[in-house]
Parts: C-alpha cells; structure tokens; sequence
C-alpha cells in the first residue's frame, strides 16, 4: 500500500473541484451582471439566479472541504453534520439522499466519515440520470463499515473509474474525471481496509468499507 500520494493527483483533485465551482460561480456572475443592467426588467430573476447559483457553490466548497481536507479527518461520528453537507451537496443534482440512522457505530475510526463523504462522491459518479443514494454504517463480523447504495435508473460504473481502481493503476493516466474514485480507494487503504464494490443483479451498487 502507497502511504503517500502523487503530486499530480492533488492537481487532479483540484481541476475537478474547480471545474465543479465554475458553473455555480459563472452563474452568480452572470446574475449579477444581468441585476446591473435591468433593461429587460430581470431583476427578481437575476437575484434568484445569483442567490441559487451562491448556495450551490457555498455548499460544494463545504462538502469537499471535509471530502478533501485535513478537516473531514476529525470529524468521525459527527453524522448530522455529514449528513446536512451530503444533503446541501446534493440539493443541486438529480440524485436524492437518505441517511436513515444518524446513530454512528461503536469502532468507528476518526476517518470514518470522511471517507463516507468520499463514497456519497463516488456514487453520484454512477447516476448520470439521478437516482438514489443511501448511506449505511453498522458493526459487523468483519468489523465497523461505512457504505452507501447507489440506485437509479442507469446506475453505471464508467470503464475509466474501474480502471482508477485497479491495483496497477499508473497516476500518470488519472483524469480529473477519475481521480476521485482514486482517491477514495487511496482513503479507505490508509485505513489499512480496502474499498468493496457489489453490483447487485437488481440494478443497485454498494460500495462499501470496513474498518
């Protein structure tokens, strides 16, 4: 197991952050230009614009800020928090997100959560038509696991994302389109664990980690 991680993956991570900032951020300029010229008596609209477009922004730099950052390592068992990040994150797809027991198991690592975040990511990956994603821990013979199932209409694992999985995986070849999946398997192996994919014959996906 790699304990440390390319250079050029934390480039990766970043352009797709930032490619995921750009369309919010562009939108609340575009709102905001349109407020200063009100030829068109758009005024109400541009605000709302602006204000959605804000939000959406303010809660992807959230997200990822705990996703990525040296923050989401202490936040553990704090679920009402993670929960309210995955759900604001969400709010903005076609992807719903249910988390029916806030209640964190006993063993659970200070990661825990963070790698959490990190397969609520993955598995938005998987929905390009929406879907469902749904968030599970518990403890069990193998020992606590964080996982999330992934449901919907087309629930797929693009080609590229499995080959970021993939024991041999070159870091030169990540794209900014698979270097997510990348890094999460990277979390879960810091953990000294692995990450699980079952594919379901009903359609579903489950990724899935234990501690």
């Amino acid at each position: 197991m790699n304990s440390k991680i390319d250079f050029r993956v934390l480039e990766l991570l970043s352009s797709r952050l930032c490619h995921d900032l750009v369309g919010p951020v562009g939108a609340v300029n575009n709102g905001l230009e349109l407020m200063e010229d009100d030829s068109f008596g758009m005024a109400d609209d541009a605000l709302k614009l602006a204000s959605a477009s804000a939000s959406q922004a303010a809660a992807t730099l959230q997200f990822y800020r705990l996703a990525y950052g040296l923050a989401g390592s202490r936040m553990g068992s704090d679920y009402a928090t993670l929960n309210q990040l995955a759900v604001n994150y969400l709010a903005h797809t076609k992807v719903d997100f249910k988390w029916p027991d806030l209640t964190a198991p006993e063993g659970l690592p200070d990661n825990g959560g963070k790698v959490l975040l990190n397969l609520v990511a993955l598995g938005v990956e998987m929905l390009p038509r929406g879907g469902v994603i749904t968030a599970l821990s518990g403890n069990a013979d193998t020992g606590t696991f964080v996982a999330v199932t992934v449901s919907g209409e087309q629930v797929s694992i693009r080609e590229e994302v499995m080959e970021a999985l993939t024991d041999n995986v070159d870091t030169k070849e990540l794209t900014p389109r698979n270097v997510h999946a990348f890094f999460t398997r990277f979390l879960a192996q810091q953990s000294g664990t692995d990450l699980l994919i079952n594919n379901s014959v009903d359609g579903h996906v489950q990724l899935i980690v234990s501690f």
